[in-house]
Protein backbone atom coordinates (compact mmCIF):
# COMPACT_ATOMS: atom_id res chain seq x y z
CA UNK A 1 0.00 0.00 0.00
CA UNK A 2 1.42 3.36 -1.01
CA UNK A 3 1.76 6.26 1.40
CA UNK A 4 -1.11 8.03 -0.38
CA UNK A 5 -3.34 4.98 0.06
CA UNK A 6 -2.36 4.76 3.73
CA UNK A 7 -3.24 8.41 4.26
CA UNK A 8 -6.59 7.91 2.49
CA UNK A 9 -7.33 4.95 4.73
CA UNK A 10 -6.39 6.94 7.86
CA UNK A 11 -8.78 9.68 6.78
CA UNK A 12 -11.60 7.18 6.21
CA UNK A 13 -11.01 5.53 9.59
CA UNK A 14 -10.89 8.90 11.34
CA UNK A 15 -14.10 9.96 9.61
CA UNK A 16 -15.95 6.81 10.67
CA UNK A 17 -14.75 7.26 14.23
CA UNK A 18 -15.92 10.88 14.23
CA UNK A 19 -19.23 10.00 12.59
CA UNK A 20 -19.83 7.36 15.26
CA UNK A 21 -18.86 9.69 18.11
CA UNK A 22 -20.38 13.00 16.94
CA UNK A 23 -22.82 12.05 14.20
CA UNK A 24 -22.46 12.79 10.51
CA UNK A 25 -23.98 16.27 10.53
CA UNK A 26 -21.92 17.46 13.52
CA UNK A 27 -18.63 16.10 12.18
CA UNK A 28 -16.49 18.58 10.28
CA UNK A 29 -13.69 17.88 7.84
CA UNK A 30 -11.42 19.80 10.21
CA UNK A 31 -12.24 17.27 12.97
CA UNK A 32 -11.58 14.42 10.56
CA UNK A 33 -8.19 15.89 9.61
CA UNK A 34 -7.23 16.37 13.26
CA UNK A 35 -8.30 12.82 14.15
CA UNK A 36 -6.34 11.43 11.19
CA UNK A 37 -3.28 13.51 12.04
CA UNK A 38 -3.19 15.26 8.67
CA UNK A 39 -3.55 18.85 7.47
CA UNK A 40 -7.04 20.10 6.63
CA UNK A 41 -6.12 20.37 2.95
CA UNK A 42 -4.95 16.76 2.88
CA UNK A 43 -8.51 15.59 3.49
CA UNK A 44 -9.64 17.51 0.41
CA UNK A 45 -6.79 16.16 -1.70
CA UNK A 46 -8.28 12.70 -1.12
CA UNK A 47 -12.00 13.51 -0.88
CA UNK A 48 -13.63 16.57 -2.44
CA UNK A 49 -16.45 16.69 0.16
CA UNK A 50 -17.58 15.16 3.43
CA UNK A 51 -20.29 13.40 1.42
CA UNK A 52 -17.64 11.70 -0.72
CA UNK A 53 -16.07 10.36 2.49
CA UNK A 54 -19.46 9.01 3.56
CA UNK A 55 -20.06 7.45 0.15
CA UNK A 56 -16.64 5.83 0.04
CA UNK A 57 -16.90 4.49 3.57
CA UNK A 58 -20.36 3.04 3.09
CA UNK A 59 -19.42 1.55 -0.27
CA UNK A 60 -16.41 -0.16 1.32
CA UNK A 61 -18.56 -1.58 4.09
CA UNK A 62 -21.34 -2.72 1.76
CA UNK A 63 -18.77 -4.30 -0.55
CA UNK A 64 -17.37 -6.26 2.41
CA UNK A 65 -20.91 -7.37 3.28
CA UNK A 66 -21.40 -8.47 -0.34
CA UNK A 67 -18.18 -10.48 -0.33
CA UNK A 68 -19.07 -12.20 2.95
CA UNK A 69 -22.57 -13.00 1.71
CA UNK A 70 -21.34 -14.31 -1.63
CA UNK A 71 -18.67 -16.47 0.02
CA UNK A 72 -21.48 -18.25 1.89
CA UNK A 73 -23.73 -18.57 -1.15
CA UNK A 74 -22.69 -21.97 -2.39
CA UNK A 75 -25.67 -24.02 -3.49
CA UNK A 76 -28.09 -21.08 -3.37
CA UNK A 77 -30.09 -19.82 -6.30
CA UNK A 78 -29.56 -16.30 -7.61
CA UNK A 79 -32.88 -15.24 -6.06
CA UNK A 80 -31.80 -16.62 -2.66
CA UNK A 81 -28.47 -14.80 -3.01
CA UNK A 82 -30.29 -11.58 -3.93
CA UNK A 83 -32.55 -11.91 -0.88
CA UNK A 84 -29.56 -12.61 1.36
CA UNK A 85 -27.77 -9.52 0.01
CA UNK A 86 -30.80 -7.28 0.51
CA UNK A 87 -31.26 -8.56 4.04
CA UNK A 88 -27.62 -7.92 4.95
CA UNK A 89 -27.65 -4.45 3.35
CA UNK A 90 -30.86 -3.53 5.18
CA UNK A 91 -29.43 -4.74 8.47
CA UNK A 92 -26.38 -2.55 7.87
CA UNK A 93 -28.49 0.49 6.97
CA UNK A 94 -30.75 0.06 10.01
CA UNK A 95 -27.78 -0.43 12.32
CA UNK A 96 -26.38 2.86 10.98
CA UNK A 97 -29.61 4.85 10.70
CA UNK A 98 -28.11 8.35 10.90
CA UNK A 99 -25.40 7.65 8.32
CA UNK A 100 -27.91 5.89 6.07
CA UNK A 101 -30.33 8.80 6.28
CA UNK A 102 -27.53 11.26 5.50
CA UNK A 103 -26.37 9.22 2.52
CA UNK A 104 -29.86 8.76 1.13
CA UNK A 105 -30.71 12.42 1.67
CA UNK A 106 -27.64 13.54 -0.23
CA UNK A 107 -27.42 11.03 -3.05
CA UNK A 108 -31.10 10.76 -3.89
CA UNK A 109 -30.44 13.73 -6.15
CA UNK A 110 -27.47 11.98 -7.78
CA UNK A 111 -29.23 9.09 -9.49
CA UNK A 112 -26.31 8.34 -11.82
CA UNK A 113 -24.18 7.53 -8.79
CA UNK A 114 -26.91 5.38 -7.29
CA UNK A 115 -27.50 3.46 -10.51
CA UNK A 116 -23.83 2.48 -10.83
CA UNK A 117 -23.78 1.63 -7.11
CA UNK A 118 -26.92 -0.51 -7.47
CA UNK A 119 -25.61 -2.37 -10.47
CA UNK A 120 -22.36 -3.24 -8.75
CA UNK A 121 -24.05 -4.49 -5.58
CA UNK A 122 -26.81 -6.50 -7.25
CA UNK A 123 -24.94 -7.81 -10.28
CA UNK A 124 -24.73 -11.42 -9.10
CA UNK A 125 -28.44 -11.69 -8.36
CA UNK A 126 -29.52 -10.38 -11.75
CA UNK A 127 -27.23 -12.27 -14.11
CA UNK A 128 -29.24 -15.46 -14.55
CA UNK A 129 -32.53 -15.92 -12.77
CA UNK A 130 -34.12 -12.49 -12.67
CA UNK A 131 -35.21 -11.06 -16.00
CA UNK A 132 -33.47 -7.80 -16.85
CA UNK A 133 -36.75 -5.92 -17.22
CA UNK A 134 -37.67 -6.73 -13.60
CA UNK A 135 -34.45 -5.38 -12.06
CA UNK A 136 -35.54 -1.70 -12.22
CA UNK A 137 -38.75 -2.63 -10.36
CA UNK A 138 -36.81 -4.62 -7.79
CA UNK A 139 -34.37 -1.75 -7.24
CA UNK A 140 -37.21 0.76 -6.96
CA UNK A 141 -38.92 -1.41 -4.35
CA UNK A 142 -35.63 -1.88 -2.54
CA UNK A 143 -34.89 1.84 -2.23
CA UNK A 144 -38.42 3.12 -1.69
CA UNK A 145 -39.01 0.58 1.09
CA UNK A 146 -35.65 1.48 2.61
CA UNK A 147 -36.36 5.22 2.48
CA UNK A 148 -39.89 4.80 3.83
CA UNK A 149 -38.79 2.72 6.81
CA UNK A 150 -35.64 4.72 7.62
CA UNK A 151 -37.81 7.84 7.65
CA UNK A 152 -39.99 6.49 10.45
CA UNK A 153 -39.44 7.78 13.99
CA UNK A 154 -38.51 4.24 15.10
CA UNK A 155 -37.07 2.38 12.10
CA UNK A 156 -37.60 -1.38 12.30
CA UNK A 157 -35.53 -3.58 10.02
CA UNK A 158 -37.77 -6.64 10.48
CA UNK A 159 -40.89 -4.76 9.32
CA UNK A 160 -38.96 -3.28 6.41
CA UNK A 161 -37.68 -6.69 5.31
CA UNK A 162 -41.14 -8.23 5.63
CA UNK A 163 -42.60 -5.52 3.39
CA UNK A 164 -39.71 -5.75 0.93
CA UNK A 165 -39.96 -9.54 0.62
CA UNK A 166 -43.71 -9.29 0.00
CA UNK A 167 -43.06 -6.81 -2.83
CA UNK A 168 -40.33 -9.00 -4.28
CA UNK A 169 -42.69 -12.00 -4.33
CA UNK A 170 -45.17 -10.01 -6.40
CA UNK A 171 -42.49 -9.00 -8.88
CA UNK A 172 -40.54 -12.23 -9.18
Amino acid sequence: MTKRQQTREKILQAAWGSFAQNGYEATTTRQIAKQAGVADGTVFSHFPTKLSILREGMLEQLTAISQDTLENAEGKTDVEIGLALTEQYYRYYFTNVELSRALLKEVIWDLDYYQSFNQALFQSASEQTIAAEKMPLILDCYFMTLITHLNRPEPNVELALEELHAKFKLIV
